[in-house]
């Protein structure tokens, strides 16, 4: 039976590779919230679930819930709210869900539900968590806890920061909407003003450092989307367009983890890889242009975020080899220096002045000729990584805190431009855009790079795509059926 339960209910709740240490966990990290804040909190979950807030457009994903209650309960179900009340002796943290409904489950699947004390017991069971009620009395238990409160605050989640020197907030969201329904909730109780407080940074510095699990999950998330970028290499030589190519990977990283893409893959050929966020995917492969792939898998709440820039052809012309060594050099050189205590606006100093050195002494003064898509710098080089695969507050504020044992932060390079270079009586005059991406762990006297077996060098790149040659692999669009 352990089994059957085990598979029955791991799609609304992620253990986190922690088996029967999963529930508590999740209880210590609760704890640990309500140790630092000192009050009663309320989480909000999504209100709905995939394809649910447009019914005209369904897209699908395996993991939806929101990160920051998917980091306390491991619940990956929409309409879920989480009280916690630090000062209860006998009910310190509620889960809040709709009744069971056996109808929606027969279309849907099983879900965790009030309405009976058989499946109250059993999402306790799953969860460990204490206490679970309709999410229809949520109203009034929370305003009934607050007035016992003798410290009137409330504390909410919702996302803001300093954007160009003025305080900014994301109000388009569940958060946003939840904030409101509870300050509503607050004047029917005559709360005093700034009753209801934001505990985002709070949440970020326990959420941000990974614990062993986060690690190992992590790990094994870019190892899935290695091997997938090795079969990719092996086969290249069959694709014919820029969707090909992303079915191909995308596939094989979904083959080999039920938790779902990290994100929609981009997929660029020649020009196009010069648009950061290019996804219209479904271009020919020019044979001698670079393909910019940005890709990655989740293995249980954690993500992989890796880039690759490859020649369609199967070797690096001149030119491109020397561009692409100078952003390889800047990636190595951030790696270097990522550690606990360093700022990313550091790595992006080291990074971008490596580059832009590079473009310099390099391709320049060999007279090589570029028209940049930018100015001084193209992005980041680094963003937070975790619950989310773009984690911590959205407006990047954190770039200017010392990084913390156990942060997971991407390292990213680029360069996009229109080059020309005369090499050896031939030129070569391309648009082209070169991106190479790992994902770091940081520690205290450096970093683990956790993308490490995944190829980079141009000589391993040339070599696997070499390889798919040599052994004949079968053609997978062919086997397909494709076009």
């Amino acid at each position: 039976m352990g089994a059957v339960v085990k598979k029955k209910y791991s799609g609304i709740f992620r253990d986190g590779g922690a088996g029967k240490n999963a529930r508590q966990r999740y209880r210590d990290r609760r704890k640990k919230l309500m140790d630092e804040v000192g009050h009663l909190i309320v989480l909000t979950g999504v209100p709905y679930g995939p394809g649910g807030e447009t019914i005209w457009s369904y897209a699908y994903s395996p993991t939806y819930q929101e990160p920051a209650v998917m980091y306390l309960t491991g619940v990956n179900q929409n309409q879920a709210l989480l009280l916690l009340d630090p000062h209860s002796r006998q009910s310190d943290e509620i889960l809040f869900v709709p009744q069971k409904d056996p109808v929606k489950e027969f279309w849907d699947g099983v879900r965790f539900g009030a309405g009976s004390p058989k499946s109250i017991q059993e999402t306790k069971r799953v969860t460990g968590l204490r206490d679970v009620r309709d999410i229809a009395d949520f109203d009034k238990v929370f305003q009934e806890r607050f007035s016992r409160q003798r410290n009137k605050k409330v504390g909410a989640f919702w996302l803001e920061g300093i954007r160009n020197g003025k305080k900014t907030r994301i109000t388009g969201d569940h958060n946003w909407s939840f904030r409101k329904r509870l300050s509503g909730l607050l004047r029917k109780r005559n709360a005093p003003r700034g009753a209801l407080v934001n505990i985002m940074k709070t949440h970020f510095d326990l959420r941000l450092p990974l614990d062993s699990y986060d690690a190992a999950n992590a790990l094994k998330a870019n190892e899935i989307t290695g091997r997938s970028f090795k079969a990719t290499l092996r086969h290249f030589h069959h694709f014919k367009n820029e969707a090909q190519t992303k079915s191909f990977i995308e596939g094989n990283m979904l083959m080999h983890s039920p938790y779902g893409l990290s994100y929609p893959s981009i997929i660029a050929s020649g020009p196009n890889a010069a648009v950061l966020h290019y996804m219209k995917d479904d271009d020919d492969i020019g044979r001698d242009e670079l393909m910019l792939m940005d890709f990655g898998v989740r293995w249980m709440t954690m993500h992989a975020d890796i880039t690759r820039t490859v020649p369609a052809s199967g070797k690096f012309n001149p030119m491109q080899k020397v561009l692409y060594e100078i952003v390889l050099k800047a990636q190595l050189e951030v790696e270097s220096a990522a550690k606990a205590g360093e700022t990313i606006n550091k790595l992006n100093e080291i990074c971008w002045d490596c580059v832009n050195h590079g473009l310099k002494h390099e391709f320049k003064a060999a007279g090589g000729i570029c028209k940049l898509k930018y100015k001084n710098k193209p992005h980041g080089v680094s963003h937070l990584m975790g619950e989310q695969e773009h984690d911590g507050d959205p407006f990047r504020n954190y770039a200017d805190a010392l990084m913390q044992p156990g942060w997971m932060i991407s390292n990213e390079p680029g360069l996009y431009g229109e080059f020309r270079w005369k090499y050896k009586g031939k030129v070569y005059d391309q648009e082209i855009g070169i991106r190479i991406e790992d994902n770091l762990l940081i520690t205290d006297k450096s970093c683990r790079n956790l993308s490490k077996s995944i190829p980079k060098t141009v000589a391993e790149i040339e070599r696997w795509m070499a390889s798919g040659k040599r052994d004949k692999t079968p053609n997978p669009v062919a086997l397909a059926g494709g076009l």
